[in-house]
């Protein structure tokens, strides 16, 4: 820490820091643009220019970038100086020549960082007036608009897509004044994390294409703090509104997850929530209900009745809503609703978080790790965000030590010269193959004997178990050598595999590694949301249930079945399904979307979503988080009678006990807490909703908000009072507490007077790109026992992996894909509709297959007919399929395909 003065005022600052981000820590305003807290400085655009002087006689001053400049001890800044304001002026204004006065129809208006600059800067005059430079637009795909004539080239965006996310399909063409940002030609960009542009790019020159329909001004949308559902590891997203549609996805920081990125996942893919076969009535045999009342009186009857009824919850709804079903059913009736596997697989990861003193790293730590080892995990498609994070492990080198960490050109040189070493075991290729050291590509029972090879050459035991060939031997021994010469190595592994012997593996690596006292550390990536949670309350696997079905005289043992935010045809093959739900008397799907599983209930109940409700999910570390409703479905539209799968769940116990039928999330939180142990604590994870400052609530829209008073005016010309939510500390208005200096750990939005767009983060940070005022949100709800987990190897399960005359069917995973949800998005099935199937060189040369051909394949009385893709890695023997799209459930995994007809 040195002194220095700024605006004659003392202050003690961090010497490594910038002279940017120390006066933007400070409160002090400066614009900028090419700076960025993670991308780091540049000095391209000019803009952050204020004077430096040597001595308090403010003589010799000299005008500096701010963000490529380190404080110097006892030296004097002056941000307002008049030259300073004068050279600020003319570069923005410098900038601004070519920019298009098209503000009022840019699609970034109102939150956009070149806005905020230019008025920050005093420019408010045009001078110039010859033609413009004028750029053709590129067609980048159907999520992102591209208008390049608003680019004042900061050279963020390219920053960002080639160098941190490492994108090869985009970048920075020609020279001096006719800079062009784009792809050779036009097309969908591939980097899974392209959707940071639109929030990278200080102007409108990336826009979000997806929301187009529901477009509205950021101070006229409605937001809540809510957390992303398409993996488990539980990005922290913005979720803005209008007119009941969902009109906004933005990144929110969390210092210990997602920090300033999201994957495309997270951006691109909830447009299953706008569909307009959305259920919003209840129905009852195939007809609408319009009364709550009787149909929990018709359900209560029924379960009344029933000999045997079954609760089946879901890994995508809330820790609440599984619990309440829980409780409904009985212990002994609750199924996780997943697969058998799966449901082995997660308890085993819990076992180790419990019982060992190895390390979980959060998402953002594994960019720490210096030497890293994936088995198994295609984490680009499953949990990309992690992806993302391993790449920036990789890249960090020990050599920039001496570096100032923001000094991103020079930093760049020297990561270009060296990479950490990042190890790869996987079926096929990956996304991270560009950056690995060596790549290992076989069938997961060769991967799991190598993991187990591994970590007993990392103790020195003599490896009896496993006969690898010499070849491998060596590597493994090279790899060994390398972990233990680390400083801090990682293993990551999880369910994509869909292999507890590929994940016991890993833990063995790890453990091994402990004992030789080495900072290991150990991450899983699962599957859904809440797969953690989930599996936390305990409950019989899909498989238990349907094996517990027995048919006595022609009727199944089970005549009533509760089915919560599920489609059983995601896991499971449709014969063995449509014969299970056949014989059941009484089907009660809760769903807040139409699905196959829908079409079979005698009862629907049409739930909210997950930005129509408010919930506790946990993470793949067993972080428990909360998602806040953004708005009421019922405000909108009277006869929407979606609701909480919990609030539904409990008006059904309640009716049953004679209990009193209205509950708060927080009472039914305290119910979780004390019914199972694990989860005390949960509570921790958002304020009661009765935290209140100044007596207040806080605001879930901005204050500048308009048009409220005619939102219905087309139903009626009297404004209707705003719904009053009982769950959350928010209203739904801009009536309420915002302020960056007001203890809110769950910001709804960002805006600050002056930043108007997402920079206003800095705004609401303790330091800069590092953590947020009020500390991370969350709660780990874990606590370590330490006691001794035992592996058992049976040798039966790691035999040789023997190729025969069928094909062994193993997972492909795709980005939008890999959830059930998201495949049901208009966007994903219209760009993304391709599905392919990939062949071994030497079986589809055996079979007479090329590339592109069509493939019809035969499956436990199954046909699928998918386009065909020959791949150099995937091993002979394994046919590679998209599991989890229509037909093709996720209970494919393992099992052999019959026939093969190639189609002409």
């Amino acid at each position: 820490m040195i002194n220095i003065h700024i605006e004659n005022q003392l202050y003690k600052v961090n010497k490594k820091d910038n002279l940017l981000k120390l006066c933007l820590s400070l409160g002090f305003n400066i614009p900028y643009f090419c700076w960025h807290p993670i991308l780091g400085s540049i000095g391209a655009c000019r803009q952050c220019a204020i004077k430096q002087f040597d001595n308090f006689q403010k003589k010799n001053g000299h005008i500096i970038m701010s963000c490529m400049s380190l404080p110097s001890k006892g030296s004097h800044i002056i941000i307002n100086d008049k030259d300073v304001i004068n050279f600020r002026k003319n570069i923005i204004e410098l900038l601004m020549l070519n920019h298009p006065h098209d503000c009022p129809i840019c699609d970034e208006g109102g939150s956009c960082h070149l806005q905020d600059m230019t008025v920050m800067s005093g420019h408010n005059i045009r001078r110039y007036d010859f033609p413009k430079r004028k750029y053709k637009n590129q067609y980048l795909g159907p999520f992102i608009s591209h208008m390049m004539n608003r680019c004042i080239t900061c050279y963020r965006c390219i920053r960002f897509y080639k160098n941190y996310a490492g994108g090869k399909d985009f970048n920075v063409f020609s020279s001096k004044d006719n800079i062009y940002f784009g792809r050779y030609n036009d097309g969908i960009l591939e980097n899974p994390f392209s959707g940071n542009l639109i929030e990278i790019c200080p102007t409108g020159v990336f826009t979000d294409k997806t929301y187009i329909n529901n477009f509205t001004r950021k101070w006229d949308l409605q937001y809540s703090p809510s957390i992303c559902q398409h993996c488990s590891l539980g990005c922290n997203i913005f979720v803005g509104e209008r007119y009941g549609q969902l009109s906004s996805i933005q990144n929110r920081y969390h210092e210990e997850i997602n920090h300033y990125f999201l994957c495309d996942k997270g951006y691109f893919g909830y447009g299953y929530l706008n569909l307009k076969n959305n259920p919003i009535n209840i129905i009852y045999h195939k007809k609408k209900f319009f009364d709550n009342n009787k149909i929990i009186k018709k359900i209560t009857n029924l379960i009344l009745k029933s000999q045997k009824i079954i609760g089946i919850g879901s890994p995508r709804a809330s820790i609440e809503s599984n619990f309440l079903l829980r409780k409904l059913v009985g212990k002994k009736n609750f199924c996780l609703g997943i697969l058998e596997n799966e449901k082995k697989q997660i308890n085993f990861i819990i076992k180790i978080l419990k019982n060992t003193n190895i390390y979980f790293p959060t998402l953002s730590e594994i960019e720490n790790y210096d030497a890293i080892l994936i088995l198994g995990e295609d984490l680009s498609n499953t949990n990309p965000r992690a992806a993302l994070a391993v790449r920036q492990a990789i890249k960090k080198n020990i050599f920039t030590k001496n570096i100032p960490y923001w000094h991103s050109d020079a930093i760049l040189n020297i990561k270009n010269q060296s990479l950490n070493p990042l190890f790869i075991t996987s079926l096929d290729e990956t996304m991270l193959d560009d950056i690995s050291s060596w790549n290992y590509y076989a069938p997961v029972i060769n991967q799991s004997k190598f993991g187990f090879a591994l970590a007993n050459y990392i103790e020195n035991k003599k490896d009896n178990v496993f006969l690898l060939n010499q070849t491998l031997k060596k590597k493994i021994i090279e790899i060994k050598n390398i972990l233990l010469n680390s400083i801090k190595p990682l293993i990551i592994s999880g369910t994509g595999s869909n292999s507890l012997e590929l994940i016991s593996a890993s833990y063995a690596i790890a453990q091994a590694l402990n004992k030789k006292n080495k900072n290991i550390g150990l991450f899983y990536g699962l599957n859904t949301v809440n797969s953690m949670g989930i599996s936390l309350i305990k409950g019989k696997s899909l498989d238990k249930v349907f094996i517990e079905n027995t048919f006595i005289n022609n009727c199944s043992t089970i005549d009533t079945i509760i089915i919560m935010e599920n489609d059983l045809y995601f896991y499971e093959e449709k014969n063995k399904l449509n014969n299970f739900f056949k014989k059941i008397s009484n089907i009660i799907v809760l769903d807040h979307i139409y699905s196959r599983t829908m079409e079979k209930a005698h009862i629907i109940l049409p739930t909210a979503n997950f930005i129509e409700s408010s919930g506790t999910v946990i993470n793949n570390e067993c972080r428990a988080q909360r998602f806040f409703q953004v708005y009421n479905p019922s405000f909108y539209n009277k006869e929407n009678y979606r609701k909480s799968s919990w609030k539904w769940i409990y008006k059904i116990y309640a009716k049953l006990k004679n209990l009193n039928s209205n509950i708060t999330l927080d009472e039914v939180i305290k119910k979780c807490e004390k019914n199972i142990s694990i989860f005390k604590g949960i509570s921790l994870a958002a304020p009661k909703a009765n935290y209140k400052v100044y007596n207040r609530k806080f605001a879930r829209s901005p204050i500048r908000y308009s048009g409220r008073t005619s939102i219905l005016s087309n139903i009626n010309v009297n404004e209707p009072e705003q719904p009053k939510d009982k769950d959350t500390i928010f209203n739904f208005s801009m009536e309420g507490n915002y302020n960056s200096n007001i203890n809110c750990t769950h910001l709804p939005f960002l805006w600050y007077p002056g930043w108007n767009s997402s920079q206003a983060l800095h705004k609401f940070q303790k330091e800069i790109g590092i953590s947020s005022k009020y500390g991370p949100t969350g709660f780990k709800i874990y606590k370590k026992r330490y006691n001794k987990i035992n592996i058992t190897i049976k040798n039966n399960n790691f035999n040789k992996f023997i190729i025969s005359n069928k094909l062994v069917i193993v997972s492909y995973h795709h980005l939008f894909y890999n959830n059930n949800l998201i495949q049901k998005s208009f966007l994903i099935q219209k760009y993304f509709y391709n599905h392919y199937v990939f062949f071994n060189k030497k079986d589809a040369k055996k079979l007479g297959i090329l590339n592109n051909n069509l493939v019809k394949l035969y499956c436990l009385n199954n046909i699928f007919i998918l386009k065909t893709y020959i791949s150099k890695f995937l091993h002979q023997g394994l046919i590679s399929m998209p599991l989890g799209i229509k037909e093709i459930p996720l209970s494919f995994s393992g099992k052999t395909i019959e026939k093969i007809k190639v189609l002409k």
